[in-house]
């Protein structure tokens, strides 16, 4: 049985039932097969009810009605199963990456999310973690609206996505939090671009609700090495964007300022979600 089936299924990606011409010759391809194993049956059945006495016609008359009425029949319908069922298929796997898709992109600033970006993230990943957060947010909402916040998100995520370019890994982790992974890169040339993202982002002018925006960023910087896993270098870039925001916004600290300006600028309580 694995033998017939190997043979019945010619070779065909799951992506190839997009091409129409692809599609019928692989449909015919496998219809002929059909047909050649319905005609071997037709030819057996009838020489076997012949044996038995239970053909109430000629053997060769039989072969030859049964060739010509199911051969061509196998065909058309064999070819017409296979069409809807490749394009069934194919329709099902498109709506099931599409949502895959969906499940890994922020709707909003089109980059993709938290889940995705941890997934993507290689268990010999090496490089520096840059944590972004849109200084003083929420009084953005509040003095131009959310929709005018949305705007500025995705012009952030614009810029981000800009200079992370192909190579390197953006996503935005939260509301107005990014995270960008640059991938094979030293500490002092991340922070360089990391400068640059800033100046760039408080540069910009946003257009939103006839309104003109200009926002800045605030950015910790960490490591990820080996014997360093995700989730450390995270906590210490939080730590970094923590102090970052504390002594003053629009800047960007790596982790190794960390100690110096912590005695320099303590902050007297942590951030809140208003003061941003």
């Amino acid at each position: 049985m694995n033998l017939l089936e190997h043979w019945l299924t010619p070779n065909i990606s799951l992506t190839d039932f997009n091409d129409r011409a692809i599609v019928l010759r692989y449909a015919l391809h496998l219809s002929a097969r059909m047909a050649l194993v319905a005609w071997v049956m037709i030819v057996f059945l009838h020489l076997l009810f012949h044996a038995l006495g239970l053909l109430p016609y000629s053997v060769w008359q039989g072969i030859v009605i049964g060739t010509v009425m199911g051969v061509p029949l196998t065909l058309v319908l064999g070819v017409l199963a296979t069409t809807v069922v490749g394009r069934s298929i194919t329709a099902l796997a498109d709506a099931r990456l599409e949502y895959l898709r969906q499940s890994r992109t922020d709707m909003l600033s089109g980059l993709p999310n938290r889940r995705a970006f941890t997934e993507e993230l290689t268990a010999d990943e090496r490089g520096v973690l840059l944590l972004l957060d849109i200084d003083r947010f929420k009084q953005i909402n509040d003095r131009y609206g959310h929709l005018a916040g949305d705007d500025v998100i995705v012009a952030v995520a614009h810029e981000l996505a800009r200079l992370a370019g192909d190579h390197h890994l953006v996503a935005r982790i939260g509301g107005e939090e990014f995270a960008v992974l640059f991938r094979d890169m030293a500490m002092q040339d991340a922070r360089l671009a990391a400068d640059r993202a800033r100046c760039a982002i408080e540069a910009r002018v946003i257009f939103a609700g006839g309104q003109t925006i200009r926002v800045s960023v605030s950015g910790g910087l960490a490591m990820i090495a080996t014997g360093r896993d995700y989730a450390a270098a995270y906590s210490a870039a939080d730590r970094a964007l923590y102090l970052a925001k504390g002594s003053g916004r629009n800047r960007i600290v790596d982790e190794g300022e960390l100690a110096a300006l912590a005695t320099a600028n303590p902050p007297a309580t942590e951030p809140s979600a208003q003061a941003g």
